[in-house]
């Protein structure tokens, strides 16, 4: 599917994601993981090639620190869908594509034909020609037989602005619309955000999508990389170490991939001393320092005793934990709840499981390294 052959392909779980899609009862999934763990390049090099193989038009649009309003991106997506080429020729343009301004192919609603929107003023509540023009550019694009699929990566940002509330509630009305020529695929990386926009009672798409877990590289993902490893540089790598290094880690595919980049690099380090290397070239990378500082005291205190494994940190034992790294002063729940929402609404902390924890790893054990 990919001509990148450090890729390991996901066919199968294509296969089956696309399936459920095409041929089962499934309108849209939500598919979840934290962040880089893989849910993009699943999605780009292993769902979109396998379904555009199958007749499919695929279009896809992140919303994950996207520097325009997320009907800019949506509508940037949709535009861009209507070029010649394969999925993956558009993908490679995406960028060089993205300008300030986007001309449409078709007329605004009561506009003139041929008219240019300037992408960077779209920063509130959208415009209700622009929701109409969306829903017709909907309509061209799943006019095939067969269904289009839209593919939306990280959409839980959406929930975090109410003034994305008109462009949810559009986006599901068309959805609705189209049931059979337009199916979809969600991913999050917050389960709480995506609670909050298919889960509860009053969210946009409460019951609207199938919940999937994204599940975990392990032992086949390491031996595929040891292999181009192997057929890269003529090196053989232990794959027992190589198999504790992926553990130690957190199973995380970008953090090994930075492994095996750094032994590519160094061939005179051990597996071991790679790991160290990697573990501090993340923390710089990702800013973990940068990012300690900018928390206050109860917010990183709240983070401490999450790393250190705490999952209720309202509770009585839990707050007078909190308390010795605040002279002594026991926070009431209160004052816990708005430190968690705000390490949740930094991206920081999240309810994977049902209780609190932080959603990078690594970073929790940075913090009990270095705190």
């Amino acid at each position: 599917m990919t001509d990148d052959p450090w890729h390991f392909g996901r066919d199968e779980l294509a296969t089956q994601t696309l399936s459920l899609l095409s041929s089962g009862p499934a309108q849209a999934l939500t598919l979840f993981a934290p962040r880089r763990t893989g849910k993009t390049e699943f999605l780009l090099k292993d769902l979109a090639p396998h379904a555009e193989s199958e007749g499919h038009r695929v279009i896809y649009a992140s919303f994950w620190q996207a520097p325009l309003s997320p009907l800019a991106v949506l509508l940037h997506a949709l535009e861009l869908s209507l070029k010649r080429g394969t999925f993956n020729d558009r993908m490679r343009t995406t960028a060089l594509a993205l300008t300030p301004t986007l001309r449409l192919s078709a007329p605004l609603p009561g506009g003139q034909a041929n008219a240019e929107i300037d992408l960077t003023a779209m920063r509130s509540k959208p415009a209700s020609e622009l929701l109409l023009y969306l829903d017709d550019l909907l309509e061209r694009l799943s006019k095939k037989r067969i269904p289009t699929i839209l593919m939306l990566d990280e959409v839980q940002e959406l929930s975090r602005s109410p003034d994305n509330a008109p462009l949810v509630a559009a986006l599901r009305t068309s959805l609705d619309k189209r049931s059979n020529r337009l199916k979809a695929v969600f991913t999050g990386s917050s389960r709480e955000g995506l609670q909050a926009m298919f889960s509860a009672r009053q969210a946009p798409f409460f019951h609207f999508s199938t919940p999937l877990d994204l599940p975990t590289l392990d032992a086949p993902f390491v031996d595929h990389l040891l292999k181009v490893f192997k057929h890269s540089t003529k090196r053989k790598l232990d794959r027992d170490a190589m198999l504790s290094a992926h553990g130690k880690l957190h199973n995380n595919p970008y953090f090994f991939r930075s492994l095996i980049e750094t032994l590519i690099l160094d061939p005179n380090l051990s597996v071991d001393e790679a790991v160290v290397r990697v573990k501090e070239r993340i923390a710089v990378d990702l800013g973990y320092p940068k990012i300690w500082l900018s928390f206050n005291v109860l917010q990183r205190a709240t983070a401490f005793v999450l790393a250190k494994g705490e999952t209720k940190p309202f509770s009585q034992q839990s707050r007078i934990a909190l308390g010795k790294h605040l002279d002594g002063d026991v926070p009431t729940p209160a004052q816990v709840q708005t430190a968690l929402r705000r390490l949740n609404k930094l991206g920081h902390a999240d309810t994977y499981t049902g209780n609190w924890a932080l959603d990078d790893p690594e970073f929790a054990q940075w913090i009990k390294d270095t705190q």
